[in-house]
């Protein structure tokens, strides 16, 4: 915070930091591609790279890092240097700032230099692009002839992932229900991860009538659950379904799980609570792979729940 003479000038510094999910993903100008490096840490000496593209019109500065990140179950995207099940302390990035001018193009090459042994899981962490092109607000002034300068410092995350060992990749739908919010209608669902892996997973719903006719149908979510961790996901409904008894299915779909997840519970529309809710959930698991990794832990620095939209997008993963 800064004092100026004459009036009181409040500078805030803040971090805007997004996660990509699954494929090649465009944000203000920066392309990084691929979207996320899967690495088996039994070999040798595991590594990787991406490639960082500049596809906008200025030019841009970033010092490259490595972070460990988790979600809280509420779905914020938490941050930190490192944590249980983390690869952030390991990772070695080649240059460790980059420069680079309109259409442009760089490599940045990782190697992951482990210590000690590791149990068979899941390890993560996330390549962080911290800008250093710091852009600056300043709101107008107020009564008192004060007002507020915000700096703020955008930070991309892409997701690295190490597998130790046979992996299990299995998960729960532990809820799902309606819910009801100043009037609007909500779908809400814990789903936890139950392996030594994560679920990277894009869930659909559909509502059928008593007559089993499909009246509404659409995406639910696409988001990382980590292991060993659960995550609460909500969608507003926006059908106008005339009062009556729906049944409300939920599936899970997920690269590394054999089998859906699965829910469904039936209902009076539009009341919020369920009046029968069915058995028929299945605890869906998961093929040994060991072909992944995953790491987390509680962060110091999270964000707001909007990284669902800036999660994997699918090239045929989920």
């Amino acid at each position: 915070m800064e004092r100026c003479s004459g009036r009181t000038l409040e500078v805030i510094l803040i971090f805007s930091f997004v996660l990509f999910f699954l494929a090649p993903t465009l944000l203000a100008g920066i392309r990084i591609q691929p979207a996320y490096v899967e690495v088996q840490m039994d070999k040798e000496r595991p590594a990787g790279r991406f490639l960082i593209s500049n596809v906008g019109d200025q030019e841009e500065r970033y010092r490259i890092n490595a972070v460990h990140f988790t979600y809280s179950e509420q779905g914020g995207l938490r941050q930190s240097k490192t944590g249980d099940n983390s690869l952030a302390q390991w990772i070695r990035f080649n240059p460790r700032e980059i420069t680079l001018p309109p259409k442009t193009q760089r490599a940045v090459r990782f190697a992951i230099v482990p210590r000690g042994k590791l149990q068979p899981g899941e390890y993560w962490a996330a390549m962080e692009l911290e800008s250093l092109n710091v852009n600056v607000v300043t709101t107008e002034s107020d009564q008192a002839g004060r007002s507020v300068k915000l700096r703020t410092i955008t930070a991309i995350m892409a997701p690295i992932f190490g597998s130790v060992g046979k992996v299990s990749y299995s998960g729960e739908i532990k809820q799902l229900e309606l819910t009801t919010e100043d009037g609007a209608i909500f779908l809400e669902a814990l789903v936890a991860a139950t392996g030594t892996g994560r679920i990277a997973a894009k869930a659909i719903y559909e509502i059928r009538n008593e007559s089993g006719e499909v009246v509404d149908e659409g995406p639910f979510t696409r988001a990382y659950v980590l292991r060993g961790a659960q995550r609460r996901f909500r969608k507003k409904m926006e059908a106008n379904l005339p009062d009556g008894e729906y049944t409300i299915k939920i599936t899970f779909e997920a690269v590394h799980l054999q089998e859906a997840l699965t829910k469904q519970i039936t209902v009076d529309w539009p009341k919020s609570l369920p009046v029968f809710q069915s058995d028929q959930a299945t605890t869906a698991a998961s093929s040994d792979k060991s072909n992944e990794s995953t790491s987390k832990n509680e962060g110091q620095r999270e964000s707001t729940d909007n990284q669902e939209r800036m999660e994997p997008k699918t090239d045929d993963q989920a």
